[in-house]
């Protein structure tokens, strides 16, 4: 395998060399690992997630990480870079009170929590908290909400019982996450900007018939391929509120068109 790894190499990357042989190597090492056999939590986590994440949530040393995947053909860098993990956010203060939830049964489930979470911290009032209770440590959250200026505090008190306290500490008004913002839906531009891409350039996926979360993770499974010049066209059933902060923490830029009922067309690009 012509791969060289570390510690920020994300979980996808390796999955994406050889996904079977990649799980079966890391279950052998720490059973946690067998998370990555659910397509549900690995479209989750496995591109959110990097080798520093995954042996932090699975308390996995990074050293036998590396060893196992320097087994299997991967290249190792010598020297590994240091993962500074929210390292602009506040000191945690305590809120005046919680919200709690719990997402160990939506996980259960094997539906994907996010939804339910960003819901949850859009009804957070000032100077409240949002309690998450989950079996392992939630890094890609704690990330995102760290850039919304949220501080988060740990506890284990189990070994399948992990709790994570978030408070928004930044001064002045609580600053909501925009996951209901209803986006700009204009079919002049989409169809001129559509028109200006070759279409043997332009890649199609039609997510209308998939359940809840598939829609998603569908998407986010082909956005890494999305050049300038290439962009993905998406046939949807409604506006994937959700999905836009993704998209936009990865650079990319997004148009619609409404159809009809049911029908929406999602065109995705790289700015």
């Amino acid at each position: 395998m012509q791969i060289t790894i570390d510690a920020n190499t994300k979980i996808s990357q390796l999955l994406e060399v050889n996904r079977e042989l990649v799980i079966n190597t890391l279950v052998g090492l720490n059973q946690k690992f067998a998370r990555l056999k659910n397509p549900i939590l690995r479209g989750l986590f496995a591109k959110r997630v990097s080798v520093a994440d995954a042996c932090k949530i699975s308390h996995t040393p990074l050293s036998d990480f590396l060893w196992s995947m320097e087994q299997i053909g991967f290249r190792v860098a010598k020297v590994t870079p240091t993962t500074v993990i929210c390292s602009s956010v506040p000191a945690f203060a305590e809120p005046r009170d919680y919200l709690e939830l719990d997402v160990r049964p939506i996980l259960a489930d094997g539906r994907d929590p996010l939804k339910e979470i960003l819901a949850a911290v859009k009804l957070l009032e000032v100077e409240q908290g949002l309690k998450l209770i989950n079996s392992f440590e939630p890094l890609p959250l704690i990330h995102l909400l760290a850039e919304k200026g949220f501080a988060h505090r740990v506890t284990s008190e189990a070994p399948d019982l992990v709790i994570t306290c978030f408070n928004q500490v930044a001064a002045g008004p609580l600053t909501r996450l925009p996951v209901a913002t209803e986006p700009v839906v204009d079919g002049e531009l989409f169809d001129r900007t559509l028109a200006g891409f070759s279409p043997q350039n332009i890649t199609y996926v039609d997510v209308r018939q998939l359940e809840m979360p598939k829609p998603m993770l569908t998407i986010l499974e082909r956005t890494s391929a999305i050049r300038v010049g290439k962009p993905l066209f998406v046939y949807h059933k409604k506006i994937p509120i959700y999905l836009l902060p993704e998209l936009e923490k990865q650079g990319l830029a997004y148009l619609f068109k409404n159809i009809g009922p049911g029908d929406v067309h999602l065109l995705i690009l790289r700015k």
